[in-house]
């Protein structure tokens, strides 16, 4: 039973005196921790967004854990309010990209939310610092309003408040494990806040105790002498450790390098950070490197080609590799585990030994469709663990770059290729590439002029690519060759197309025949490698035995194009003319671009607008619209799954902890022996006055216990309960029936009379489950 008397009345005015103070004193020692222990995460992100964000969550926490302490909510309850507040707040301070204004969307909730649990991840696969990017600010915003509510309420309602430094260190060592491998949090704000927590803890303890030895005694403690006193001569005694702690670490500093979380983690390869590797094209055809040799492989068959990247993202400046975070249509680069499923593939296999000699790059030289890649040689471990691969456009990586000790062997399947004439009746395949930016209007003009848009889509491409091979001859602007720009931005290409005569290399011919076959409707792209010659002119066409042991050199570089059909899939294209002596312009007409005539169809019965485009065979086999139901339906039904969504993850602390309350009540209330079953009726009825809100002294009897409660019913269950713990006879099931029919009875008597709110309160309370686990 609960003692009463002056001296209890008095120890609880007392505590209501000293409530405003501790949480006044217990918020702003916590807020002082958070923002220290925020420093170790200021690497990571070195933003001002971080501070909004960091601003934004202590703010929140200390709102619920207030409101909970204040009104002494139950956990359960403080925790659905700070899901709430973390959903209301999260994605205006957390992902400021995805809000609108001071409002959360809903694919900034599904970024918000997914960041919980995903933002971690990214966090060790990224170069720091990473601002705002993204979402990767939730794991900062959650575990700073996670450790503000634990700490607030803590300080504010716990038996031991010095325990509320504890989160702000686990928030600093979190901090420390997520950041860079170099230093660069100064070494005296972490032994700061370690300072700070054991001043605090020492303040805390040396008040406790004075409290306790007043309210035994009943007589006033000086505070200087029971609580400053010891608490600043623990805090000389921090201070000093500190000084020698910060000393010793300015003296005898730490490596430059330190192994944290991302030490070992491989960052995904993102092809957006590596330069496109058609830029470099000219290099190869400079003095001294055109000669140099760049792969030694074996295995290859006569005419075959070394694929180094496949690139199909043009913006009008340069055509580069898509990747991850960029287009989806690009696919991503993923490390390979064993093998690539290459079963539908029809072509030919082939095992190709590589030895890199003079070649450098992020990218990785490879033939066909890629089975599988072994390496070899001193560096063999870390390639294989570096290396990526991206199966929709064939590209290969190694993060670090090859060099002259690079040796692997490639398992591939060099897929069947159509003949020209069976490419006259290919079309367009479904493939998806990203749009290009910025085409220039020669390109589409260059179409209209070279090919009939009566014939073919396969036709018209065939077409095309002759018209370049006729038209345009080769230089590569180096020693004595006719002066060509480099480049492939969209001028470069307009110049090309328009220009009398036609001169570029395979660098721009690639590019012009690749935006050209996007304009008669094919999915394209631009494909860099090695080939024999070079594309110069003199083409292999014997692609049956393998020629053994092959050297590419700097001059064997090229540039072709592939196009995705419907019959054949992707197939290879060379769209470069050969070489031959290039005429002087004034050997030509006048005219600025010669194009062979072609008849002009009688005008149709309505009317084209001339600038619209004949579309692809892929978009007039399009469905039709949507009704105007489905559109609807497809527009709600986002917001509709957000907000089901949300629901649910609000009402599921609260279904877990009912849920609990019932498994725990069904098993006492099955349990095979009948004394098990009357003590866990007796259980249950002490459970409901702990839920209730009613206090229950840890150290009292049941027969305490039961006359301290309300009503008769607990006497009589404590005594049931006694009876079959203690008594003599063995316990029926017909006694514990009865008991359990008195327990219910009690526990419905205990919530009559109360409202909606306590009887929620008290089937959400936590407490009668800590009581279980303290006992």
């Amino acid at each position: 039973m609960a003692r009463s008397g002056p001296r209890s009345g008095a120890r609880a005015a007392r505590r209501r005196r000293a409530a405003p103070l501790r949480l006044v004193a217990g918020t702003l020692a916590v807020w002082l921790l958070v923002a220290l222990a925020s420093t170790a995460w200021w690497p990571i992100h070195r933003d001002a967004s971080m501070v909004s964000a960091g601003a934004t969550a202590v703010v929140v926490g200390s709102v619920m854990a207030l409101l909970g302490a204040g009104m002494r909510l139950p956990a359960a309850v403080v925790s659905i309010a700070t899901v709430v507040g973390f959903a209301a707040t999260g994605v205006p301070a957390a992902v400021p990209g995805a809000a609108d204004g001071p409002l959360p969307t809903v694919p900034g909730l599904v970024d918000l939310f997914s960041g919980v649990a995903l933002g971690w991840r990214q966090l060790l696969t990224i170069s720091l610092p990473v601002g705002s990017y993204e979402a990767l600010l939730v794991p900062y915003f959650v575990s700073v309003l996670l450790v503000t509510v634990v700490g607030v309420s803590i300080a504010t309602r716990a038996s031991r408040p010095e325990l509320a430094s504890l989160p702000a260190l686990a928030l600093f060592v979190t901090g420390t494990v997520f950041g860079p491998t170099r230093l660069e949090t100064s070494v005296w704000l972490g032994v700061l806040l370690a300072g700070i927590a054991l001043v605090w803890a020492l303040t805390v303890r040396h008040l406790r105790r004075a409290a306790t030895v007043a309210a035994t005694t009943g007589t006033r403690i000086r505070i200087a002498r029971a609580v400053v006193r010891p608490a600043l001569v623990g805090t000389a005694t921090i201070a000093a450790a500190a000084v020698v702690a910060t000393g010793l670490g300015f003296v005898a500093p730490p490596a430059g390098t330190r192994t944290v979380a991302r030490s070992g983690v491989v960052k995904p390869f993102d092809p957006r950070d590596q330069v496109s590797p058609l830029s470099g094209f000219r290099a190869y055809e400079e003095r001294g490197r055109a000669e140099q040799p760049q792969l030694t492989v074996t295995g290859l068959p006569a005419g075959g080609f070394m694929r180094i990247a496949t690139l199909d993202s043009y913006d009008g400046v340069v055509y580069r590799v898509g990747g991850p975070d960029g287009d989806a249509a690009s696919g991503s680069f993923e490390r390979v585990p064993t093998a690539v499923d290459t079963r539908d593939v029809r072509g030919t296999a082939v095992r190709v030994v590589v030895t890199v000699d003079g070649y450098r790059g992020v990218w990785l030289p490879t033939v066909g469709e890629l089975t599988s890649v072994s390496f070899r040689g001193p560096d063999a471990d870390r390639e294989r663990t570096a290396f990526f691969y991206n199966r929709s456009t064939g590209t290969a990586a190694v993060v670090d770059g090859v060099s002259d000790r690079t040796r692997y062997t490639l398992s591939a399947v060099l897929p069947d290729q159509p003949t020209e004439d069976e490419l006259r009746d290919a079309r367009p395949g479904d493939a998806v590439v990203p749009t290009p930016r910025d085409v220039p209007a020669a390109v589409q003009d260059a179409v209209r002029a070279d090919s009939d848009a009566d014939t073919s889509d396969g036709a018209q491409l065939l077409a095309a690519l002759q018209a370049l091979q006729r038209n345009g001859y080769v230089s590569h602007g180096v020693g004595d060759d006719r002066p060509s720009r480099s480049g492939h931005g969209a001028d470069r290409i307009a110049e090309l197309l328009t220009a009398v005569p036609m001169v570029g290399d395979q660098e721009q011919y690639a590019v012009a025949a690749a935006l050209m076959a996007q304009e008669i409707g094919f999915p394209a792209r631009v494909v860099l490698g090695f080939t024999a010659g070079g594309d110069s002119g003199a083409r292999d066409t014997t692609s049956g035995a393998t020629t053994g042991r092959t050297t590419f050199r700097g001059s064997d570089v090229t540039a072709r194009i592939e196009v995705d059909t419907a019959q054949w899939g992707w197939v290879m294209l060379d769209p470069n003319p050969a070489v031959r002596e290039i005429p002087d312009q004034s050997d030509q007409t006048p005219k600025p671009v010669t194009r062979p005539e072609t008849v002009v169809p009688p005008p149709p019965a309505q009317q084209l607008d001339q600038d619209e485009q004949t579309p692809p065979q892929a978009d007039r086999d399009t469905p039709p619209t949507q009704p105007v139901w489905l559109q609807i339906l497809l527009a709600v039904l986002p917001w509709a799954l957000g907000v089901l969504g949300l629901l649910a993850l609000v009402l599921l602390p609260i279904a877990t902890v009912v849920l609990a309350k019932r498994l725990r009540r069904r098993r006492r209330r099955r349990a095979p022996e009948p004394r098990t079953r009357v003590v866990g009726a007796w259980d249950e009825y002490r459970d409901a006055l702990l839920d209730g809100g009613h206090d229950v002294t840890p150290s009292a009897t049941r027969r305490e216990v039961g006359a301290a409660a309300p009503g008769e019913a607990g006497a009589v269950i404590a005594a049931d309960a006694d009876a079959a713990v203690f008594g003599p006879s063995d316990v029926d099931d017909a006694v514990a029936d009865r008991t359990w029919a008195a327990a219910d009875g009690a526990i419905a008597a205990l919530r009559a009379g109360r409202g909606r709110r306590d009887r929620f309160r008290a089937a959400t309370s936590l407490r009668s489950f800590r009581r279980s686990f303290r006992r």
